[in-house]
């Protein structure tokens, strides 16, 4: 399922990459990290944000960043085609010792939530009638903020989620 999306973040510089994915593709992002300081998570980064078919990726590196050795570097991606478009957010941190990703999305949908969550795969965790939010939950335990918008005759689901995974370096 295309579940992924965008946070916002302070940034000071950023690169823009646009193609077809190939196999070289993994290695073009893996340098991109590498010019930002992302040096020891390349197994961790290639597994967690390969790039998609038709992308643009925009690579970002951190103001401030995280006190102590570490490095944080963020991954934004949108691939897909019109009137199915995915975007996402993955941050990496790179510390000493480990390799962190927090990877949030945002994802619309023409239609009622109830067409495009699908109930097998998710269930309802929080039910909120006094808000315009319905949490949802997967086997996994990943949690789906989905809201329902209308404009005129025009119905949308914009649904919302994160993860946060560590791996080692390599």
């Amino acid at each position: 399922m295309k579940i992924k999306t965008i946070a916002a973040a302070l940034v000071t510089t950023g690169t823009l990459f646009s193609s077809i994915a190939s196999a070289d593709d993994t290695q073009l992002l893996l340098n991109s990290f590498h010019e930002y300081g992302i040096t020891k998570c390349d197994s961790f980064i290639a597994e967690n944000s390969g790039l998609n078919g038709n992308w643009n990726y925009f690579i970002n590196k951190h103001s401030g960043g995280i006190d102590g050795p570490a490095t944080e570097v963020t991954v934004t991606q949108i691939y897909g085609s019109k009137d199915d478009t995915v975007k996402t957010e993955d941050t990496y941190i790179q510390t000493a010792k480990k390799c962190f990703l927090r990877s949030t999305w945002t994802l619309t949908f023409p239609g009622p939530c109830s067409d495009s969550i699908d109930g097998n795969a998710w269930y309802v965790a929080t039910a909120m009638p006094n808000k315009d939010y319905t949490t949802y939950k997967n086997a996994g335990g990943i949690e789906l903020h989905a809201k329902e918008i209308s404009m005129g005759n025009f119905k949308a689901c914009v649904q919302e989620g994160s993860k946060r995974i560590n791996g080692n370096h390599g």
